[in-house]
């Protein structure tokens, strides 16, 4: 299992993994240390293990950093991943020169939306524009399903370590045969009012499961609705904006027709 990677959402991904005893996880970092961007924040705003203890962000990386060496996590710093390959293949540059290797899983959890890599914009994966990412399922799984990614929705960064143990979960049940088949997947797209939502597939299983996750185009009021042609599966008044998160539930609803196209849209 290999993570690109060695930010708060990768290394809870590698940590819930190991939990769930799988025997080799190896996060691939680019820099010397592990944390990504959390290292650089200086001021205590940060919190860990205990909602009483404040930690500044260098200082939570290096107990997420230790947390993983705890816990068997491989870690491989100064791997640059150039390419993505079908099937979990993966190509790096490191001191020694070029690097390659192949993983039955590779999870994708790169940074922020504005910090995606342009090896994975041009890789052979579906790649959503909306969020400048790659299009996943309710799951995490990417249209190749060796490769899953971290979700992501602009200026919510706060929620990838979250994002990052689920999708860990999602990862060791996939490998031990208990995630759905991609076959007959449903597209989910955003309409009215919808700047992106996330995930921009969904899994066809009955009844449906998961959650969509939106991001507004601008301050908004109306009817919030999944649908499938004319077929409405869910509704909601809602007050949105641009920086709100905003969570439907699909638990529970009634699953469209093989192969339909959902949109999600705000009624004004």
């Amino acid at each position: 299992m290999a993570i690109i990677g060695g930010g708060p959402a990768g290394i809870a991904a590698a940590l819930r993994l190991k939990a769930r005893g799988m025997q080799r996880v190896v996060i691939l970092e680019r820099e010397a240390l592990l944390g990504g961007a959390l290292r650089h924040e200086t001021h205590a705003a940060f919190r860990w293990c205990a909602p009483w203890r404040i930690r500044t962000g260098e200082a939570r990386a290096r107990h997420l950093a230790a947390a993983a060496l705890a816990a068997g996590v491989e870690v491989m710093v100064g791997h640059t991943v150039t390419a993505l390959r079908p099937g979990g293949g993966l190509e790096a540059i490191v001191s020694g020169g070029a690097w390659r290797t192949k993983a039955r899983r590779v999870l994708l959890a790169t940074g922020g939306v504005a910090d995606e890599p342009r090896f994975i914009e041009t890789s052979h994966l579906q790649f959503d524009l909306g969020t400048c990412s790659p299009a996943v399922d309710q799951y995490g799984r990417c249209s190749d399903p060796a490769f899953f990614a971290v979700r992501k929705l602009a200026r919510m960064s706060e929620f990838c370590r979250q994002n990052g143990t689920e999708t860990g979960d999602y990862i060791a049940d996939d490998l031990s045969g208990g995630l759905p088949s991609l076959e007959g997947k449903l597209e989910v797209r955003p309409g009215r009012g919808i700047r992106f939502v996330v995930p921009q597939t969904l899994a066809h299983v009955v009844p449906l499961r998961g959650q969509l996750e939106i991001c507004a185009a601008e301050p908004m009021k109306g009817l919030l609705r999944v649908r499938a042609g004319e077929v409405v599966l869910y509704r909601r008044w809602t007050e949105t904006w641009p920086e709100k998160r905003v969570v439907i539930a699909l638990d529970g609803l009634k699953t469209p027709p093989d192969d339909a196209q959902l949109i999600v849209e705000i009624v004004p």
